[in-house]
């Protein structure tokens, strides 16, 4: 009796790993920018006070966060097997920057 069969995992996906190795070099890429933008942001505030321009404060500090952490979880899912869960990582600093975006053309003067 051996136990082989319960042993056997999937392979993982390689599309997933190209996809984690590009999102990793971007990410990277993408530290210091999103940093200077994370900084530069707090001069919306300048424009008034309303909860538009603070959830757009919010999310434009906790970017460099999603940026760092997005690809970190997304390897360790990836090393788990979790597959969906290491894409849905993978992808949040995109997700995240576009909501961020889309609040700041949603803003009153805005290219919206």
């Amino acid at each position: 009796m051996t136990h082989a069969n319960a042993a056997v995992k999937p392979p993982r996906s390689r599309l997933l790993l190209i996809g984690l190795i590009v999102g990793t070099i971007v990410a990277v890429l993408a530290i210091l920018p999103v940093f200077v933008m994370a900084t530069m942001s707090v001069m919306v505030a300048a424009s008034g006070s309303s909860p538009l321009i603070f959830t757009f404060l919010i999310f434009a500090w906790g970017l460099p966060v999603v940026v760092v952490v997005g690809p970190v979880g997304a390897w360790i899912a990836y090393a788990l097997r979790r597959e969906r869960m290491a894409w849905i990582l993978l992808l949040s600093p995109a997700i995240w920057a576009a909501c961020m975006f889309g609040l700041l053309a949603a803003a009153p003067g805005g290219s919206a």
